[in-house]
This record gives C-alpha cells, sequence and structure tokens, in this order.
C-alpha cells in the first residue's frame, strides 16, 4: 500500500487506474446512522473516485471510465450533476442487492479558476448570533445543482448517505441542511457557517474526517465567523518511512488533504 503522496495524488486525483483496489473493502452496512470506519472507507473512496471524469465532462473519457470503476464496485450511476456556471459536480450512485443504498458524491476542488474563485468567495459573516449564515461561494455551488438533485433524491426509496472531500464535503454538509440523508461523511472539509447553522444540524449524523495536519481544514478561519460541524474523527499519518515522494512532493499539510490517504488511512 501507498504512504506517501504526489503533487499528482494531491492536484489530480481523478487521474488514478486503483479505485477500490488499494485494501479490501468490507460490507457496508447502510442500516445504520452510527459512525463505521467501514462505510467510512467507501465513501472515501468514492470521494475520490468522482474527481475522475467520464462521458458527461470529456469525449472520449479516459479510460478505464469512471463508470467501469463503480461498476467493478457494484454501483450504478443514477445520474450525474453540472453546472457549468459554477463548475459543481456530484454524482448519485445506487448500490443494490438484499441492502440498497445510494450514495451522493461531491467532487472537490479542481484546478479550475470556478472552483478557486467558489472556495475564495466566502463571505461576510454578520454578527448576529442568531442567524444562520454559511459560506457564499458554497452556497452558490449547492444552488446551482439542488434542483436537479433535490428531485432524484424525491424518487429514491432506500437510505441515502452524502458525502464529499474537501469543497465537496462542504457541498455535502450544506446538502444536509436541505434534506437530512441517513449519514453524512465528510473528508477534509474546510469550515461551512457559523454557530446558528452548526446548532441547525444537531440532529443529522454528520462525521468530519481530518487527516492528520490536512490544512485545508483550518480554513476558513474562526476568526471570521466560521464553525466546524459534526463530530471530528482524527486520522494519523504517524510511522511513515522516509521516501523521494516525502522529499520532493507537497508539504505534509497539503500532502495530507490528497483523497488517497484518506482512503489508505481510514
Amino acid at each position: 500500500m501507498q504512504t506517501d503522496t504526489s503533487w499528482q495524488d494531491l492536484l489530480h486525483p481523478g487521474d488514478a487506474t486503483d479505485f477500490f483496489l488499494r485494501r479490501p473493502f468490507p460490507v457496508f452496512d447502510p442500516t445504520t446512522p452510527a459512525y463505521s470506519p467501514i462505510n467510512a472507507l467507501w465513501l472515501a473512496e468514492l470521494s475520490r473516485l468522482v474527481y475522475r471524469h467520464d462521458a458527461e465532462e470529456d469525449v472520449p473519457p479516459p479510460l478505464p471510465t469512471r463508470t467501469h470503476f463503480l461498476e467493478h464496485a457494484g454501483f450504478t450511476q443514477r445520474q450525474f450533476f453540472h453546472s457549468k456556471e459554477t463548475g459543481t459536480q456530484a454524482m448519485l450512485v445506487e448500490s443494490g442487492g438484499t441492502l440498497p443504498f445510494t450514495v451522493l458524491v461531491f467532487r472537490g476542488t479542481e484546478q479550475s479558476v470556478k472552483d478557486y474563485l467558489t472556495d475564495l468567495e466566502f463571505g461576510e459573516l454578520s454578527l448576529d448570533r442568531n442567524k444562520k449564515e454559511v459560506h457564499a461561494g458554497f452556497m452558490e455551488a449547492l444552488d446551482s445543482v439542488w434542483r436537479d438533485m433535490a428531485a432524484a433524491i424525491a424518487r429514491l426509496n432506500s437510505p441515502i448517505f452524502y458525502t464529499g472531500h474537501s469543497m465537496g464535503a462542504a457541498l455535502a454538509t450544506l446538502a444536509a441542511a436541505r434534506h437530512a440523508p441517513s449519514a453524512v461523511y465528510t473528508f477534509g472539509s474546510p469550515r461551512v457557517g457559523n454557530q446558528a447553522f452548526v446548532a441547525s444540524l444537531n440532529n443529522v449524523p454528520i462525521y468530519r474526517i481530518v487527516d492528520d495536519e490536512d490544512i485545508v481544514t483550518t480554513v476558513p478561519s474562526e476568526s471570521l465567523g466560521f464553525r466546524h460541524v459534526g463530530t471530528e474523527l482524527r486520522l494519523s499519518s504517524h510511522g511513515q518511512a522516509l521516501s523521494l515522494n516525502r522529499v520532493f512532493g507537497p508539504p505534509k499539510p497539503l500532502a495530507d488533504h490528497a483523497p488517497i490517504n484518506y482512503v489508505d488511512r481510514i
């Protein structure tokens, strides 16, 4: 199992070709809203896979396709959401079998101007502690795809989980405020809203997984009124040997944000 991080892992996670192959994946349990490391592993890998483009974005798509990896893992993609206006993407996937379930997976920040602008447009929170307020850019991004998402969710008859990495984690959290899922698992999430927003989600199971020194989890600053949502579960990267990737790759606070490390360290 790889324990080092390259710039490619961090900046272009969708270019990988080892989805669902890095380690064993025990059976997902869709019946529990409680934290499950097994469920977290599945959702972390889906949050990594959603970065891979398919026919909705690239013609021809890179091979093997995202659809290929999903089907190999027992999933069917029900719908892909893509706003050309904001650059927001997500996929709704379904796992059949005796205990079917669905997962809404939001994509995080890619190397695009639109995504960078979304991340930076956090806005200014008011001093009114009783007023729910959130990151303006993330709200705009979710608004651009929510109508179609809400319609798709309304048609479901199985448990649904929300997940995402980085900006995708923030969008999954915002989506939970609009339609509560069975549980939310976020990976490397920035702060999303103020304390009133956090309080409004107290009854939604949200598991905020943080990989050691992941720098993205420290922004936007608490001094601006932003707070984290959900139960924090922190991963450790200790005990790794020094190698060329660790010397010439991204510094640790950035390396710890790479989706591949969330999969490997859960």
